[in-house]
């Protein structure tokens, strides 16, 4: 058995880094005592006995776990940053292996719980949620010290596109320096980010290659600005809160970006709630607003309204934003799902999902019909329509494997592609609406809609649903939940929420 026992404490208690000091003294005293040199070794391993060992299999696995040096210059004895991927020597570890991942970067605890807190991994997590928070800012253990910050990202570890959904996610830790990637970039203290039906497919190998490995999922995030590039302008500044599609890297409690990717965001909403209006209610917004200038800019009070998946986030989004103008909705769920939808609105009628359930009631009646499912090419969708009506197809990803095109080729992904294009350029009263190239192409028009939402919500007029808010090590879960389609409502990662 290895002896546990610490030194006994210091009667003089500092502050900052020289309390850090004391304890990483106190640390080398033991450690060398049992181990030799901890350069040698991870740096807890050697508090754990043999009977532990065999209690937490996984211990054994971290010694061999890839050290990877700072980026931010010479390394000191506890300052190795833990790379959790190597494709090369297949070293990564799973979510569930890595929630017990231990760690030494914050020295906030105290000498006497330093053991307990080793072998329970709750070492350093410092991570309050934003539940909790008195304000958005980061916790204050988390700023950097001599330039560098540890901090942690799921990353796809690997393309093996047979593997279940979320099942080839690791985290990975690291030091990193307090500075953007690029002259151009802005680095972020992630508060909130996605979980998207878009990452899914990302983290199925779909857009993904080798050399972008490794791959950080994660496309609209919620933080604050840490650092700013030489080339940013105004009216970003450190300290700003932001919101945004990054595309990727969301899911990390760092991450660089490009400026064009931010808009500023309210200070009065949640974080989790900001996440959830530009992932989901953006798009419904802007598919009405689309809907409502071929009206000329007309209310929708009265006009018939039909959504193909009601239940989903964006489809519930959409039901409470028609609601709010007078709208008569109609939309499409499974049956155990309509109580839930009829509770949204006094003027909603819910069809079970299957065409010949809906079709035959409302041909040729529906003023505008949102389409964010792409079920037969929009073909059914367009046949709702009336004479003067407008179909606005959302840009969807199918989260599924095809059944068909013997594992070569995805039919059901080339299929959707198609009708996408069709929808886009050759269907008549048919506009295509894919919110991220809509961020990109209508900045003022986005921004500005985007600041409405947030004035809507702070008045208490629409509630933004979130699912789940899970934290780093539950991320490969939350896509499962996604994949599944039970998920009610959206699901936002909280990167300091502890697990």
């Amino acid at each position: 058995m290895v002896n546990t026992a610490l030194p006994p404490r210091s009667p003089v208690r500092h502050t900052g880094g020289q309390q850090m000091k004391e304890k990483m003294k106190a640390f080398k005293v033991v450690a060398g005592s049992v181990a030799g040199k901890a350069r040698s070794a991870s740096p807890f391993k050697m508090f754990i006995s043999a009977d532990d060992n065999a209690k937490l299999p996984h211990v054994a696995a971290e010694e061999d776990a890839r050290m990877e040096i700072s980026q931010c210059g010479d390394r000191d004895e506890f300052e190795e940053a833990r790379d959790m991927y190597d494709p090369e020597e297949g070293e990564s570890r799973t979510l569930n292996t890595l929630s017990r991942s231990l760690s030494l970067e914050s020295g906030t605890f105290d000498d006497e719980s330093l053991l307990g807190s080793l072998l329970s991994g709750t070492v350093g997590e410092g991570g309050e949620d934003e539940e909790s928070l008195g304000s958005y800012d980061a916790p204050k253990q988390t700023m950097p010290q001599r330039g560098k910050v540890f901090t942690k990202s799921v990353v796809l570890s690997n393309l093996n596109n047979g593997a279940n959904v979320g099942d080839s996610l690791v985290l990975r830790a690291q030091h990193r320096c307090m500075k953007p990637d690029e002259e151009s970039h802005v680095l972020i203290n992630v508060r909130a980010s996605s979980v998207s039906p878009f990452d899914v497919v990302k983290c199925r190998g779909v857009g993904v290659t080798k050399e972008m490995l490794p791959y950080t999922p994660g496309q609209v995030v919620v933080g604050t600005i840490e650092a700013l590039g030489s080339e940013v302008k105004l009216p970003f500044q450190i300290g700003d809160r932001v919101v945004g599609f990054v595309g990727q890297g969301g899911n990390a409690r760092f991450m660089s970006t490009e400026a064009d990717n931010l808009v500023k965001a309210s200070p009065n909403i949640k974080n989790s709630e900001a996440a959830c209006l530009v992932e989901d209610w953006m798009s419904a917004y802007r598919a009405l607003r689309i809907a409502k200038n071929v009206f000329k800019g007309a209310a929708l009070f009265g006009m018939n309204v039909f959504i193909t998946d009601g239940f989903s986030p964006i489809g519930q989004a959409a039901i409470n934003l028609a609601d709010l103008e007078g709208a008569n909705i109609y939309c499409c769920a499974r049956k155990s799902q309509h109580k839930h939808l009829k509770s949204l609105s006094s003027r909603i009628e819910v069809f079970e999902p299957h065409i010949d359930k809906w079709l035959p009631d409302i041909m040729e009646k529906m003023d505008i019909v949102i389409d964010n499912t792409c079920v037969d090419g929009y073909a059914s969708s367009w046949q709702a329509l009336n004479d003067k009506g407008i179909l606005v197809c959302l840009a969807t990803a199918h989260m599924g494997y095809s059944t068909r095109g013997c594992g070569v080729i995805d039919m059901d992904e080339m299929l959707r592609t198609y009708s996408q294009m069709k929808a886009k350029y050759t269907m008549s009263q048919t506009v295509f609406l894919d919110i991220r190239q809509d961020f990109k192409q209508n900045r003022i028009e986005f921004t500005r809609d985007l600041m409405y939402l947030m004035f809507l919500v702070e008045q208490g007029k629409i509630h933004p649903k979130v699912g789940e808010k899970v934290a780093l090590d539950d991320v490969g879960d939350a896509q499962k939940l996604l994949a599944n389609g039970k998920n009610n409502g959206t699901i936002v990662c909280l990167p300091w929420k502890k697990c």
